[in-house]
């Protein structure tokens, strides 16, 4: 009898609720999708955190640590971040549109992500030519003016290879003769357009890739030399970056040499133009492993103990490649937030 009086009491409780408010408001359940920029971007972090995980299994950090000059690497990490700033200009310089330039700064720290998980010749023109569109640049043109600056920079990279590998041969040797590295290179240069041009797959993936790269840079370099000022502005900048990565490296090889292992900066300038030519070229993302044996390799042919390379190698990629992930990683999320990639 209890039982049956409790449901009559729940029952009429229900009632009366249901009279009062019939139809009680219910919270929508709230569905989240992942979206595709999301899960992309989570998937480039793992592929970053992997790279790094197994670049640092095989440093020993205590000896580091303790045989290095913290002044010296201070500056490196400077002149590191000057780059960015340096790199802004480069591509500013080419765009006669007006760009913001601190979120143009922004976009080449959040470079430093993609890199990592992209070769670095495809990674940075990729978001470049994003975020001059979203900068409100029309698409051809976002291609041109990435497309000119990459053309430029490729001039001023082949000029100074030449100029400093001709420095280093007269440095010792004070005659006009030029020296064994401008010789190579030049022979190297050689070799590889005979093996192009011979080759039809290989004449027919570089015509295509350049052909799409820097269709229509001369009309945009047009525009750009009716205002002398971005023009100088965008070789200034190409000119800073290439000394800041110079600078860079060479304060890291003082970091952990002394006057007795030092070198001169045209030799450290050949050493690391040669390693960027062959980490642009390297399949791997961010040159992973071809830039290391090359800056390692040609720090020690130019005179420079092994044990003194091979951390200064080590130190400068880990304050140009993998310390800039996280912020990169940040402020490519801050772009893509603010639609500005």
């Amino acid at each position: 009898m209890e039982e049956a009086r409790e449901e009559d009491l729940l029952t009429l409780i229900r009632h009366e609720v249901l009279r009062i408010r019939p139809q009680a408001p219910v919270e929508p359940a709230r569905l989240e999708r992942v979206r595709p920029r999301t899960l992309i971007s989570f998937i480039a972090g793992a592929i970053g955190a992997y790279f790094l995980l197994t670049q640092l299994t095989h440093i020993e950090f205590g000896p580091l640590i303790a045989n290095a000059e913290w002044g010296w690497v201070i500056a490196a990490a400077l002149f590191a971040a000057a780059s960015y700033v340096a790199a802004a200009m480069a591509l500013l310089g080419f765009v006669p549109e007006r760009v913001p330039f601190l979120r143009t700064v922004a976009a080449q720290v959040a470079a430093s992500f993609v890199k990592i998980v992209a070769p670095a010749a495809v990674g940075g023109v990729a978001l470049n030519t994003r975020f001059l569109q979203r900068a409100g640049v029309r698409p051809g043109l976002a291609v041109a003016s990435v497309g000119a600056s990459q053309l430029f920079g490729l001039g001023c990279h082949i000029l100074m290879l030449l100029s400093f590998g001709y420095l280093t041969g007269t440095e010792k040797t004070p005659s006009l003769s030029p020296s064994r590295t401008v010789i190579g290179g030049l022979l190297t240069v050689a070799v590889l357009v005979l093996v192009v041009t011979s080759v039809p797959f290989l004449r027919k993936f570089v015509v295509t890739r350049v052909r799409s790269l820097f269709a229509g840079v001369v009309p945009r370099m047009l525009d750009v030399l009716q205002r002398p000022q971005k023009l100088v502005t965008g070789i200034g900048g190409m000119l800073l970056l290439t000394a800041c990565f110079v600078m860079c490296l060479d304060a890291s090889i003082r970091a952990f040499g002394d006057e007795t292992t030092s070198v001169s900066i045209a030799s450290v300038a050949v050493v690391f133009l040669a390693g960027n030519a062959l980490g642009s070229a390297a399949p791997t993302p961010g040159g992973v492993g071809a830039v290391e044996a090359t800056l390692t390799v040609g720090l020690i042919a130019v005179g420079l103990p092994k044990e003194v390379a091979a951390p200064a190698v080590l130190l400068f990629r880990l304050l140009t490649l993998w310390l800039p992930v996280l912020p990169g990683w940040l402020a490519f999320n801050h772009l893509t937030r603010k639609a500005a990639l």
